[in-house]
């Protein structure tokens, strides 16, 4: 590029952008979101909801993150009884253990899923 002598920095009549003000919401269904715009002004929230704190916007998502990760942990120890409980059936049924593991997806030891204690 050429180097342009006098050349007018900035433009004349150039307004920088202005900085981002950012929002956190609380939506009725209880969602919650940020937004962010430029121009200083937040607009009307597209559905029913209020603008809350930014501590209580990162509180909500520390409870739904919490929340989430036991429901994961919940279905995970349900599925793993679920897989001993079904192991425990076929094997008392006299399906071999390799076909029940198969079948069920089972991983743990023969001796614990025996006893029920799996």
């Amino acid at each position: 590029m050429t180097d342009l002598p006098n050349f007018p920095w900035p433009w004349p009549d150039y307004e920088p952008p202005e900085e981002p003000v950012t929002g956190w919401v609380l939506y009725d269904d209880g969602s919650i979101g940020s937004i962010s715009v430029t121009g200083g002004k937040l607009p009307v929230l597209g559905r029913p909801g209020r603008l809350i704190t930014k501590e209580e916007y990162e509180r909500l998502t520390a409870e739904m993150t919490a929340a989430h990760t036991a429901r994961l942990e919940a279905a995970e120890a349900e599925a793993a009884a679920r897989q001993a409980r079904e192991y425990r059936d076929l094997t008392t049924a006299g399906v071999p253990d390799a076909t029940a593991r198969s079948l069920t997806g089972y991983t743990g030891t023969t001796a614990a899923s025996s006893t029920g204690t799996a």
